[in-house]
Formats: C-alpha cells, structure tokens, sequence
C-alpha cells in the first residue's frame, strides 16, 4: 500500500479563515468605535447647544424679572432659574455707575447654562456662558404743570367749565402750575379756573426743547419708545400706547401712557384717563366731558418741525379738567422701567475672556 502523499499548500485554509475572521472582526470592533466615539461627540456637541439655549434663556428670563419693576438690582445680585434638561445661574454687576443718579447704570449680566440629565447623574453634561451689557433705565416725566402746552392754548368759545388743578391728588410732590405754557392762556372770555396760577415762559423754542421739557420727541417717534400697543386696546392695564397720526378718540376712557403722534380731537360724551397723556400736535377738547388724572402735554412735535396750531378749549357746554396725579404719572410710566439690552453687547464664551 502506498502511503498519500501530503500537498505543499495543506493545512493553509484554516489559518487563513482565522486570519480573515481576524482581521474584520477588527476592523468591525474599530468601526464601532468609531460610531461610538461620533456619537458621544454628536451628543456633547448637542449638549453645548443646549447649554447655550438654557443660558440664553436664563438672561432673558433675568432680564424680564426686572422689566416694569421701580427697583433696580443690586450690585452682584444673583439668580438661579431652573429650566427644562437644567438651569441657569444668572448675575448681575455693576460696571459704570453715574455720580450723580441711579439712573442710566451700566451692568454686565452674566448667565451660565448647565445642562442635566438625571440618568447620568447630578454633574453638568455641559456648561455655556453667555453675557449681555444693559443699561438700567428709569422711566419718569418731568411734570412742569397739569397741563404743559407747549403750543399755548386758547378758548375757543369758553361756553363750558374748566379746571386746571396743579395740587398733587396723590399728595406726594409738590404742587406744579395748573397751566404751564410760553405765553399763557388766551381768550375771548373769562379764562378758566387755574390753581396754581398760569406759569409762562421760556420762549417757544426754548419751552419745546428736550432739555427744558424733558422729552425728546425725535426719539420717542422715531423708535426708541417701544409701546406695548398701537391701538387702543386693553386699556384698564396701566400699559403704555403709541397711536400714529392724527387721531379721534370717542367715548375714550383707560389707564397708562398714551402718546399721540399728530394731532387729537377728544370727541363724544366723555374721554377719560388715568396717567400721562403726550400729544404731538395740538388738542381739541370736543367731548362734552374730558378728564385728564396725571399730567398732560400737548405740541411737543414743535422740538423737530413747525409749532402747531395753538389747542383750544372747546365748544360750549364742555367741561374740561386737568388735575395732577403723581402716583398716576409713576404708574403710567413703570412699564417702562427694567434693564434695557446695549446693543451689539451680547456675548459668547464670557468666561474665556
């Protein structure tokens, strides 16, 4: 019997099997890695995100704490805001303070975002650090008289009743004319009841200037005054309204701030309001009873085009009364208090500066 003789290349295929399962069960465990290691990256990288959005949201969360709020936040005052997936600890510094007013301090808000997750226990998943400059603004008028009118006011058949009270109803300020304007009152009859007297000057330009009246009309109507309405509208919220053009109101009553830009013809049975009323151009008080608790100012628009037309008092049968309120004028304004972004003062990344 002849004994088999064995091939050079016998026993070669097993080797080679075990060689190849080698070789792609690497490189499989590698491409697992792989996946593995882009979707801790994917998932930090959504975390930073989130972190970003959680401390955006904290800032502005701050921010909102102290809109319509008289008091300002102290220097280093500290909040913690819990959100959705984590929270935000937000401070605020002071970093220019006036010498001479609380008014116009500049702060650095900084919010830091941490992002939680509870299946992955307490510690942050990622932090994000965001920062905005803000200047404090306290929102207030200068009360120069119940009735400031800066384009004068005349009687136009005075066949009605008139009260100008300059006396604080709310008992808090000093008293104020009832009548405040460059030339005082004319008439064509008995001018009315005015208590305190008629107070008269500056000049006409010199009592429509921004730094006599204390308004300045180019920035109210050209965007800075930011209203919460446009119309009339939820008028029992002491909020603030900004109404275009001329305007007629009838049968108007509300709280708040009211800024006409042109001229206003009051009309109906009755216009009534709790506040500061500011009038661009002149008024005529058409209403057979129109009530003004607070303050008003009528032809501020004179600051940037031509005086308008002098106001007049009304027709015959109207009753007409201005009475100063200083508790109503804070109110009227308080919407308008808060922390007010700088522009182009938001930042990233505050930490790594």
């Amino acid at each position: 019997m002849t004994p088999r003789r064995s091939h050079p290349t016998a026993g070669f295929a097993l080797p080679l099997t075990i060689f190849v399962l080698t070789l792609v069960t690497i490189m499989l465990a590698a491409v697992m890695v792989q996946v593995q290691a882009d979707r801790r990256i994917a998932q930090s990288s959504g975390d930073v995100v989130e972190a970003l959005v959680i401390a955006q949201a904290g800032l502005e969360r701050y921010m909102g704490h102290y809109d319509s709020s008289s008091t300002r936040p102290p220097d280093g005052d500290s909040l913690r805001i819990n959100l959705t997936g984590g929270y935000a600890d937000v401070v605020a510094h002071v970093v220019r303070r006036p010498a001479d007013t609380t008014a116009g301090m500049l702060y650095i808000v900084r919010s830091r975002g941490r992002v939680i997750k509870p299946t992955q226990g307490a510690d942050p998943q990622a932090v994000r650090l965001v920062a905005q400059f803000a200047v404090w603004q306290s929102a207030t008028m200068d009360v120069l008289g119940a009735l400031t009118a800066v384009n004068d006011f005349a009687c136009s058949s005075c066949g009605g009743t008139y009260l100008l009270i300059g006396h604080d109803q709310c008992g808090v300020m000093p008293s104020v004319p009832g009548l405040r304007t460059p030339n005082g009152p004319t008439s064509n009859a008995t001018p009315p009841y005015i208590d305190p007297a008629t107070l008269e000057g500056p000049s006409a330009s010199a009592f429509a200037s921004q730094a006599f009246i204390g308004i300045d009309w180019s920035a109210v109507i050209g965007g800075s005054f930011v209203p919460d309405y446009t119309s009339l509208v939820n008028t029992s919220s002491w909020a603030s309204y900004l109404l275009p053009g001329n305007t007629t109101l009838t049968n108007v009553s509300g709280t708040g701030l009211l800024v006409i830009d042109g001229d206003a013809s009051f009309e109906g049975s009755y216009f009534d309001w709790r506040g500061a009323v500011i009038v661009g151009g002149f008024v005529e008080f058409e209403a057979d009873t129109t009530r003004v608790r607070g303050a008003l100012v009528t032809g501020i628009e004179q600051q940037i085009m031509s005086p308008p037309s002098t106001g007049r008092w009304g027709k015959s049968g109207t009753h007409l009364e201005v009475t100063y309120n200083s508790c109503y004028v804070q109110n009227a304004f308080a919407s308008l208090a808060g922390l007010t972004p700088v522009p182009g003062g938001w930042m990233d990344n505050w930490a790594s500066y």
